[in-house]
């Protein structure tokens, strides 16, 4: 029977209300779609930690069960490392016990809920005095289906959400990254906005972070046509991999796009977000703790040419009007000089 996986990211978080200053930038939450009988909802996503080594931190996830039965969940714990560019994870298996997924001690290996019954589930991360500096990441997943030793996952049908840990342990941290590229869509050529910015940053320290910052756009002759941030959705960049940042800039609302693939449609697309000319986009961002400077630059074209058809047609029309008229006027005039004579 097929598993569907599923990412939500940090606007679908947004759209369900869940606090903004969740770390949602780094993935989402987890799912294993199921069927509804099977729905619950976790809370917090992401739990964002930073504990000195020997020290403890209590905590709490709330868990709903949404299904029309009562419904076990089972709880497992996994590692978890970057795997690609947008904020995906790769899990390992539950037995490896190494680190954070040791650390983190749940109140039960399993809760029963009553139907729409609601209730919060404790947990205590327990930090060592030996444990290494830097990032530690670790997701724990409740299951409906109980974990087996076939891999450390269940077999069968069944819903699987997870909640992402993310701790920070002080001491020799290491805080260092790069741009590996700063680049605009459609090879920087566009006959309207939108234009997306695609910025990708390689994380070579031991520690997650966030970047923060701007995205100026300038014009050809230098004034500051728009501002806007360069990580809208907060992502985060763990260490050893790299992190593509998107973001838009747009004058309206994509609500306002009606072109269709339309002449007239388009056209007004172009109105409705018009740009031209020559643009630089500069990017001035920061990371870490001791805000340590991003930079990159992009230059991009904007020509909306089915406005610029339209005016050249209506120009053109203007002129013959202006020339039609003249003649008119000329042959009026030697029509009476003629009449006089």
């Amino acid at each position: 029977m097929a598993v569907e996986l599923i990412l939500h990211d940090a606007m679908m978080l947004h759209r369900l209300r869940f606090p903004i200053a969740l770390f949602v930038c780094l993935v989402g939450l987890l799912t294993v779609a199921a069927p509804a009988a099977h729905a619950f909802i976790v809370s917090p996503v992401i739990v964002d930690l930073d504990i000195s080594p020997g020290k403890a931190n209590q905590g709490t996830i709330h868990l709903i069960n949404n299904a029309e039965n009562t419904q076990t969940f089972y709880v497992s714990i996994q590692t978890f490392v970057a795997r690609g560019e947008e904020g995906q994870q790769d899990f390992l298996p539950e037995d490896n016990r190494i680190g954070l997924p040791s650390w983190i001690i749940p109140e039960a290996r399993s809760i029963t809920l009553a139907p729409n019954e609601g209730k919060d589930f404790t947990y205590v991360v327990n930090v060592p005095a030996n444990a290494e500096a830097g990032g530690h990441y670790a997701a724990m997943f409740f299951s409906t289906l109980p974990v087996t030793e076939e891999g450390g996952a269940s077999v069968g049908v069944g819903a699987k959400t997870g909640i992402l840990f993310l701790l920070k342990v002080p001491g020799d941290i290491k805080e260092d990254a790069r741009i590996e590229s700063f680049a605009v869509n459609n090879g920087g050529m566009f006959d309207r906005l939108p234009a997306y910015f695609d910025t990708r940053i390689r994380n070579l320290g031991n520690i997650h972070f966030r970047p923060q910052g701007d995205i100026v756009i300038k014009s050809m002759f230098g004034s500051t046509s728009a501002r806007f941030p360069m990580n809208p959705l907060n992502a985060a960049v763990l260490p050893n991999s790299i992190r593509r940042v998107q973001t838009v800039w747009a004058i309206k609302t994509f609500d306002s796009y009606t072109g269709k693939g339309t002449f007239f449609g388009e056209l007004k697309d172009e109105w409705n977000n018009f740009a031209i000319g020559r643009y630089t986009a500069e990017l001035d961002a920061t990371y870490g703790t001791s805000k340590q400077p991003l930079h990159g630059q992009v230059t991009f074209w904007v020509f909306p040419w089915r406005l610029a058809l339209v005016a050249g047609v209506l120009i053109v029309i203007l002129i013959l009007l202006l020339m039609g008229y003249n003649r008119m006027v000329v042959r009026s005039a030697l029509k009476k000089a003629g009449t006089k004579k």
